[in-house]
């Protein structure tokens, strides 16, 4: 199973926080680029800036050639330097995803380990949102 996400910065207001798929398949360029477009769709003009890490379908051709349109859209990708998870606070939501919010290990099923992710990524959510709130009132 594997897990395509985007995380608002803290101090934004988006209405989710954190935004997921899960697929029991490698993910791809192109899907990518459709969860990109469809989680990210244009609107009020507000520039979204994507930090992405080194992943092979990050960086691929598909992806360079869609900057332009991604760019019109409103849709910038940023690209970490290698070997460099600390800057992406992703990385920290998913070994918690991984670790806290999944602690079972093993699921009889694809059904109930996709269930288990989404209970787990909403559960993170939840977390989000109340540390998003929490700063907002300090």
């Amino acid at each position: 199973m594997n897990v395509l996400a985007a995380l608002a910065a803290p101090g934004t207001t988006p209405a989710t926080p954190l935004i997921w798929w899960a697929a029991p398949w490698t993910w791809k360029s192109e899907h990518l680029l459709t969860f990109l477009r469809l989680t990210l769709p244009p609107g009020d003009g507000t520039r979204r800036v994507v930090v992405l890490d080194n992943a092979s379908h990050h960086g691929s051709r598909v992806i360079r050639d869609a900057q332009p349109d991604l760019k019109k859209q409103g849709i910038e990708l940023w690209y970490l330097p290698p070997y460099a998870p600390e800057l992406n606070d992703i990385e920290r939501r998913f070994r918690d995803a991984k670790h806290q919010a999944l602690p079972v290990r093993t699921y009889a099923t694809v059904r109930r380990l996709t269930a288990a992710i989404h209970t787990g990524f909403r559960t993170l959510q939840n977390q989000i949102l109340s540390e998003h709130s929490s700063m907002r009132t300090a």
